[in-house]
């Protein structure tokens, strides 16, 4: 009979609908699982799992959805409840499916990307980075700045092209991920090496156009016995001139600028000594002078 029907749809349904909402549960368990351990960059524990579970449901919600049409033509008084648990139950499926492709796919839906041979291009990049020197003059340093930054901006457009699908494989993409942040984080450094070297040496240029302009300073004083106020000129250059050496195994000083700053030193170093020894001759003969003054004259009488 009709009613016999209906109670025998109504049950099955329950049944089909309770096997739905376990596996949803069990899904949604394992997906925060392995969820987990994709931040962790850890295997991945429920894939093939939560694949079959999903299946599965998948085909319960169909014959669901079809039993809920035989309901409303057998004209059962809850039709429209029983379809809206339903809908809800497919909607809960939907949603794990989502995060099922957010966890172990992570493929542009428009647009899948070409398989590409990360690990030699790694490889290459790497090497790349490892294996530049830093240049001993400014110019040099300049151009090593400039190509870095080129070759840095390749390695940040690498991110958004890295993914599953031209990885071949999640477990392959968790590989080249890992290397490819390490690949960036050299190449940081590398950028602040450089940086910080090119910095420094702006700072020893200034400090060799400051003891040039000194030395010339120094040169065209009137060092002579004319003078002007010896004192006041001593003291004027009585203030050393330090050179900070930072010592850092990246950098590199120009030979030739150790050398300048050598020999600028040891000209001011002369010049000093220079104007030392006339100050103390200056002082010698004024005490003469003072000693001669301060002695009455000698007067001979003749008879």
């Amino acid at each position: 009979s009709q009613a016999s029907s209906l109670a025998q749809l109504v049950s099955q349904m329950q049944k089909n609908a309770d096997t739905v909402e376990k596996d949803i549960l069990v899904a949604e368990e394992m997906l925060a699982v392995d969820n987990e351990n994709e931040k962790k960059q850890l295997p991945f524990q429920h894939q093939e799992q939560l694949k079959i579970k999903l299946g599965e449901a998948e085909d319960l919600l169909k014959d669901l959805f079809l039993d809920v049409d035989k309901a409303k033509k057998l004209k059962h008084p809850q039709a429209k409840e029983i379809e809206s648990d339903v809908i809800h139950l497919h909607e809960r499926w939907l949603k794990d499916c989502s995060i099922y492709r957010d966890i172990y796919e992570q493929i542009n839906d428009v647009v899948l990307m070409p398989r590409i041979n990360w690990e030699p291009v790694f490889s290459q990049k790497q090497k790349d980075v490892n294996r530049e020197d830093f240049g001993t003059t400014m110019t040099d340093l300049e151009k090593q700045i400039a190509a870095h930054n080129i070759m840095h901006q390749e390695l940040e457009a690498y991110s958004s092209q890295l993914c599953v699908s031209s990885a071949g494989s999640k477990d392959k993409y968790l590989t080249l991920k890992k290397q490819y942040n390490n690949l960036l984080e050299n190449s940081k450094w590398r950028r602040h090496y450089l940086t910080s070297l090119y910095e420094y040496m702006q700072g020893c240029n200034k400090q060799l156009l400051f003891m040039e302009e000194e030395q010339a300073k120094i040169k065209k004083q009137d060092w002579s016995d004319q003078m002007m106020d010896p004192p006041d000129v001593r003291r004027q250059y009585e203030q050393r001139v330090e050179v900070k050496e930072i010592v850092n195994e990246i950098y590199q000083v120009d030979p030739n600028t150790e050398v300048e700053i050598v020999r600028i030193r040891k000209e001011i170093q002369e010049s000093k000594k220079q104007q030392a020894d006339r100050e103390k001759l200056i002082t010698d003969v004024n005490t003469d002078l003072n000693i001669l003054r301060s002695e009455k004259p000698k007067v001979e009488l003749k008879e």
